[in-house]
């Protein structure tokens, strides 16, 4: 349900209840558990498109290279199953975006080293990683309301062109926590900010000024490459010619923008609901526009491709493209020794 001011009376209601359960944590009624192996936690206060995949992305990647056997643990949002499941083992891929999520399953295919595994109960996730993959570290995904496990390190995401400090609660706005929640983290990171300067102005808000780390990052395109394999090609190819935008993520305006950094004439956008699932009534039309405007390539996200794949057989032999993204931190050194100190 999107969030509306016709909610506001309800507003009060849900602050009440965000404070009481982040009070009954703070004075010990609800317990955190230690899972045994240190545990970064990877989140945000408001609600999806703050860049949380790169970032995971980004910690389990520093934490690979330093010879730590990662595993990603995430809630799965989206997915159609329940309980336990096994995205990769860090060697072999074991289950594909319907019943994984299409995030874990990004994640799996970019770090063939990471174990990723879904959980609604994050506990139970994590300790499966330990005890029968032998995991060293936990990474948590979209963790920072998940109090029930217990964390090394909380790291919050801020979103520079949608501040949480200008939206109000659910179900009026986006946040899900009061503002002073941001006291439980221990770094900040200003996404989206094309660089340091962009950031400031966020980064110095007095809510956060207790926060000892802060960093902020940004998300570049870094090529293409055709949906069923591959090279990766420059972005070069891109430019002058037109293409079909398509994507199912929570802010689509971000893939807009990158498109049109790639010099790309986009003659038709399709912008789906986050994690949608895609029927062979979406992909006809796709198609049928892609005939219609003559356009050179059909382009869509990493994270939709994942969900794309089961089309296979109609989609093969049309340019489609996933426009690959890296996120590029500002503070990068810095980013690297706040990652790994105190990690045993």
């Amino acid at each position: 349900m999107k969030p509306s001011r016709l909610f506001l009376p309800f507003v009060p209601l849900y602050g009440l209840a965000a404070m009481l359960r982040n009070w009954f944590f703070d004075i010990g009624i609800f317990h955190s558990i230690d899972v045994g192996v240190p545990v970064i936690s990877v989140g945000n206060i408001t609600t999806g498109g703050t860049g949380k995949t790169p970032i995971v992305k980004s910690i389990a990647s520093i934490l690979i290279e330093n010879g730590r056997h990662v595993a990603i643990i995430s809630r799965g949002y989206g997915r159609n199953s329940n309980g336990t499941i096994i995205v990769s083992d860090g060697k072999n891929i074991l289950t594909d975006a319907d019943l994984g999520g299409d995030e874990p399953l990004l994640l799996a295919e970019q770090l063939r080293k990471a174990i990723v595994i879904v959980d609604e109960d994050r506990i139970r996730g994590a300790q499966k990683a330990i005890k029968e993959f032998g995991a060293t570290v936990i990474v948590l995904d979209d963790g920072f309301q998940h109090r029930y496990i217990k964390r090394l390190k909380n790291i919050v995401l801020i979103d520079s062109q949608h501040s949480p400090f200008k939206t109000s609660l659910l179900p009026a706005g986006y946040r899900r926590e009061l503002i002073s929640s941001f006291k439980r983290s221990d770094a900040i990171v200003v996404t989206k900010a094309n660089d340091i300067n962009e950031a400031l102005p966020l980064l110095k808000n007095t809510e956060l000024d207790s926060i000892a780390h802060k960093f902020s990052s940004s998300f570049q395109p870094s090529g293409i490459r055709h949906l069923f394999g591959g090279v990766k090609q420059s972005l070069t190819m891109l430019k002058g010619h037109t293409a079909i935008g398509l994507c199912g993520i929570a802010k689509p305006e971000s893939f807009q923008q990158s498109l049109e950094q790639c010099g790309v004439r986009v003659n038709k956008y399709f912008n789906f609901p986050d994690h949608h699932k895609f029927t062979r009534d979406d992909i006809e039309q796709v198609m049928n526009s892609f005939k219609m405007n003559n356009a050179d390539f059909i382009i869509t996200t990493e994270k939709d491709a994942v969900r794309l794949k089961e089309f296979e057989m109609v989609l093969k032999q049309l340019p489609i493209v996933m426009l690959s993204m890296e996120v590029v931190m500002h503070q990068n050194e810095a980013w690297k020794k706040f990652i790994l100190d105190g990690l045993h």
